[in-house]
């Protein structure tokens, strides 16, 4: 199970962090190492408390994706050793998806808000909140495989996981989320979503649609010059076009 980062600059500087308490199971971490296995990245101020790591991440080449791997061992009777991959991508003037804080709980909870049933007033049962945690993995799966892959959290099983796993839902694209799931399970209850819900969607699937935009790479236009550095020669004088080869990829 991999987590996404999103993407960062190779100037940008950015805080990370990541929740292990969906994978403890009411453990707690008794030590944590967060390193670089791929890329060349740079991690520092790295730090775990007892449910979580965090570190801050500078520096990256431009096209590269970096492979960055937490391991903590727990402080149970029997411990156990728990390894998490992460993945961050460095591309010239990206901006990240942006920071992701939110739970499966929180995401789930908010789809039945939208459908009228807080739960500060109603009783949404366990059984309905895993029902729930079904559906998002359902959802999340569907755009992952069309052009909105939000970086989501998936279990290592369909319907497994946590309530309180880490979504990895960049919290910019929470909404829209939320208000999706809403319109998944609301059939279930009989119910049917206000127009006002659905105006909030189409604005929220907006921004979503923004988020998971991705830059096209593009080939030198036929007329890029391709400058005294790359020039080709034979017998001391240049030779061929000295235009830039349309086929070679800036990316």
């Amino acid at each position: 199970m991999t987590v996404s980062w999103g993407a960062k600059d190779p100037n940008e500087v950015r805080n990370v962090s990541y929740s292990w308490v969906g994978r403890l199971n009411g453990a707690l971490i008794a030590s944590a190492t967060l390193a670089v296995e791929d890329g060349t990245v740079t991690l520092s101020n790295v730090a775990n408390t007892t449910t979580g790591i965090s570190a801050t991440i500078s520096g990256g080449k431009d096209c590269e994706t970096a492979t960055i791997v937490s391991r903590i061992v727990t402080n149970e009777v029997r411990p156990q050793t728990l390894e998490q991959v992460f993945t961050l991508d460095v591309r010239d003037n990206a901006s990240a998806l942006g920071p992701s804080t939110s739970t499966k709980r929180q995401i789930i909870e908010m789809a039945y808000e939208e459908c009228s049933l807080s739960g500060y007033e109603f009783n949404v049962t366990p059984e309905e909140l895993f029902s729930g945690l079904r559906s998002l993995d359902g959802l999340m799966a569907e755009w992952a495989s069309s052009s909105k892959d939000l970086g989501y959290n998936f279990p290592a099983t369909f319907g497994g996981g946590d309530l309180e796993d880490v979504s990895g839902i960049p919290d910019a694209a929470i909404r829209g989320v939320a208000i999706s799931l809403a319109m998944e399970i609301a059939p279930k209850m009989g119910k049917q979503m206000s127009a006002e819900s659905r105006a909030r969607l189409t604005k929220s699937m907006s921004v979503i649609n923004a988020l998971c935009a991705k830059r096209v790479s593009m080939g030198w236009a036929r007329s890029t010059v391709a400058g005294a550095g790359n020039r080709r020669w034979g017998w001391g004088v240049p030779y061929g076009s000295p235009f830039m080869p349309t086929g070679r990829r800036r990316c």
